[in-house]
């Protein structure tokens, strides 16, 4: 019997050589059985066959549109994919407005719109809420007189435009004070000694909000103010309810559950007016 040869001791004690280097071998039980079925290449024709549909199916494409969408939102923030997403959400848009108790009362009137108003609760006694980016003068002026109007607006291109006009600061303010543009700020008396809110109506409308303004909330501050990084979240009190277009309960012409009875909404950076039931 001959002696081992020094490649079959290696082998035996777990080694191989190959170009006069030695590799370990991998243990047996990590490789896998031998199948029992017996794998017949197909014709070279079938195999091009095959890899061109496979380039070309819609599994592939949906998986590249799949990945594509995962790499753009990988890249878009956290806040900007909540933003973009919340822009489907329709929103009540109403329009803020307070008295500046320490300017001069012929400029101390102040105006926002806001696209976040809700009511928190209604008993004991009724509470809404909305909130406010600071800095904000008419959210100074709130704050300092404790009283503030919130004008409900009816659909309309009217009070579309005058709500996007609020949403730009107080300049429109101005404009209304010097007679300018459709709508006006009137002075509403509430029997103190405090100077007066401004209530938004048509020119020339009369006491009354009009149709353009369903409702009026008369509110004072709530005690309870939240402060979350850049905004406030500001909770009023409705003390008083002003109706801006009534009817008597005789009128069979209107119809309570109309889409036109509905206030006007903010989407997807547009107003809307309310469609049909579903």
């Amino acid at each position: 019997m001959k002696p081992a040869s020094p490649i079959a001791h290696r082998v035996r004690r777990g080694f191989g050589v190959l170009s006069n280097t030695v590799y370990p071998l991998r243990p047996l039980s990590l490789f896998p059985r031998p199948s029992s079925h017996v794998f017949i290449h197909p014709h070279p024709s079938q195999c091009a066959k095959r890899h061109n549909s496979s380039a070309a199916s819609p599994r592939d494409d949906g998986l590249k549109a799949k990945a594509s969408a995962i790499t753009n939102e990988a890249s878009i923030s956290l806040s900007d994919q909540v933003r973009l997403l919340m822009r489907r959400v329709p929103y009540p848009v109403a329009i803020i407005t307070a008295t500046d108790p320490s300017g001069p009362p012929e400029t101390s009137f102040r105006g926002m719109t806001v696209s976040s108003f809700s009511t928190v609760t209604l008993t004991p006694h009724p509470v809404i809420s909305f909130n406010v980016r600071r800095p904000s003068e008419t959210l100074s002026a709130l704050l300092a007189s404790r009283r503030f109007l919130v004008h409900l607006l009816a659909p309309g291109p009217a009070t579309a435009t005058l709500a996007r006009d609020f949403s730009k600061g107080n300049a429109t303010l101005s404009a209304m004070l010097k007679g300018h543009g459709e709508f006006e700020l009137a002075a509403l008396d509430s029997g103190n000694e405090q100077r007066p809110l401004p209530i938004l109506k048509r020119r020339g409308s009369g006491d009354s909000p009009g149709e353009d303004f369903p409702f009026v909330f008369e509110c004072t501050l709530h005690p309870e103010k939240i402060d979350v990084h850049d905004h406030s979240i500001i909770l009023g009190s409705v003390i008083r309810t002003i109706e801006g277009s009534k009817h008597s309960e005789q009128d069979s012409r209107v119809d309570e559950h109309a889409p036109d009875r509905l206030c006007l909404t903010y989407a997807n950076t547009k107003f809307w007016k309310m469609g049909g039931e579903i």
